[in-house]
């Protein structure tokens, strides 16, 4: 309707001294634009995902610490500690120390007992020095290295579950050892990021289980509501993935399955839209019969009006942005349905990154609608003077009734003048 009456407007503000309709067609191609609405995208065809692989080595656990390792290199002077304070004595010990139980030692050897009890005493507060060195370099990582709020979650999880032994020491033990290998309660209450176990990624979970919250006691054959782009849950998650990407990251040890895939934007669906929609609306015209998407009234439109090749692919285009605003549009109505399941409700990371998502999505749509309008009110404008401009040319080189100077023409042009 808009394209209708800015054509009209602008026909009817120029001077038309040649030919009518091939005006009108001219200034309606220049005023609505030839082609697509947008340029065509960098890339039409999804990126490659790609994972960390074994090469990526920063998921501190501190759980790896050994106090029996710290303690017996101590003693057996291979790491610096109690070897400063005893010196080579340590040297002789070790063969009593590998022999002979602690009661033993105590009875044949008094001194020899109380240099190993200092000797454990020092290890042992080296270690729990590092161990919390470690524990404060993990806190100051969380800020920096991706997922690390995940791992936080899982060790504190991991916590949750340990305590229940009501023994402090195993509790501490069995936590530390998890070293996030049980993940994290995610959607459906089942356990995500650890071992064995799917990776977490809040966007595309959040999506999935909003597409299914949305379709619930929908017919997927009726073609209505979330079902009129997607028919199911993995192959709308597919594509929001295509246009805005993906990360997912892992709790635990095996990094196997942390991964990030780059999106394309909605240009590339638009494009994709745009040819499809193009195909066609060129058969419908042939046939001169309405189709899926274009009526009757504008399959004759455009036959009576001879409608030519760059026009036909706007139209195209432009039905192609509006479906592509649509699925984009569901797709965000999926993110924030699904945000609000219950397990992912909790974690507050993953609600940053839903609305990371969401952001995201709506931006691709302002970038659509802002390369619409700008290529449309640049191109037009100029286009729309300079056939104005050229039809006001033309109208001044139309041919003019010559005078002449013959005095019979002018005796029969004024007979008058001759019975004066």
């Amino acid at each position: 309707m808009k394209r209708c009456a800015l054509a009209l407007a602008l026909t009817s503000a120029l001077p038309f001294t040649i030919n009518p309709a091939q005006a009108n067609t001219d200034v309606l191609h220049y005023a609505i634009g030839g082609g697509p609405v947008i340029s065509l995208p960098a890339r039409e065809a999804r990126l490659d995902t790609r994972t960390l692989g074994i090469g990526w080595d920063m998921n501190l656990q501190c759980g790896l610490l050994d106090p029996k390792v710290t303690i017996q290199n101590q003693l057996n002077g291979v790491t610096d500690g109690f070897q400063d304070m005893m010196g080579n004595m340590l040297s002789n010990a070790t063969s009593a120390v590998a022999s002979l139980p602690g009661y033993f030692i105590q009875k044949r050897d008094p001194g020899l007992y109380d240099m190993l009890t200092n000797g454990v005493l020092q290890g042992k507060f080296d270690f729990d020095d590092g161990q919390t060195s470690c524990e404060n370099i993990t806190e100051e990582m969380a800020g920096v290295i991706q997922g690390s709020d995940y791992n936080l979650a899982a060790r504190a999880q991991a916590w949750t579950q340990a305590v229940k032994t009501g023994d402090a020491v195993k509790a501490k033990s069995t936590a530390m050892k998890d070293m996030g290998d049980s993940g994290i309660t995610w959607v459906g209450g089942k356990s995500h990021g650890g071992r064995n176990q799917p990776p977490l990624d809040a966007p595309k979970d959040a999506a999935i289980v909003g597409f299914d919250m949305l379709a619930n006691n929908q017919d997927a054959k009726s073609k209505e509501g979330i079902y009129r782009y997607w028919e199911s849950s993995e192959e709308m998650s597919s594509w929001l993935t295509n246009v805005i990407g993906t990360r997912s990251t892992q709790t635990g040890m095996d990094k196997s399955k942390t991964s990030a895939t780059a999106g394309v934007g909605l240009s590339a669906e638009v494009t994709e839209q745009t040819n499809i929609l193009e195909k066609e609306l060129r058969l419908a015209i042939a046939e001169n019969k309405e189709s899926e998407h274009f009526p009757q009234l504008l399959i004759e439109a455009m036959s009576d009006s001879q409608v030519d090749d760059a026009n036909i692919t706007r139209i195209a285009s432009e039905l192609a942005i509006s479906h592509s605003i649509e699925k984009a549009l569901h797709a965000r109505r999926a993110l924030l349905t699904g945000k609000y399941e219950v397990n992912l409700a909790q974690h507050q990371l993953a609600q940053d990154e839903i609305n990371q998502a969401v952001g995201l999505i709506e931006k691709e749509i302002d970038l659509l609608k802002f390369e619409a309008e700008t290529r449309q009110v640049i191109g037009s404008r100029t286009a729309v003077n300079v056939v104005g401009h050229y039809q006001q040319v033309r109208a001044s080189q139309q041919p003019t009734t010559p005078e002449t100077d013959s005095v019979f023409l002018q005796q029969q042009l004024n007979p008058t003048q001759d019975n004066q």
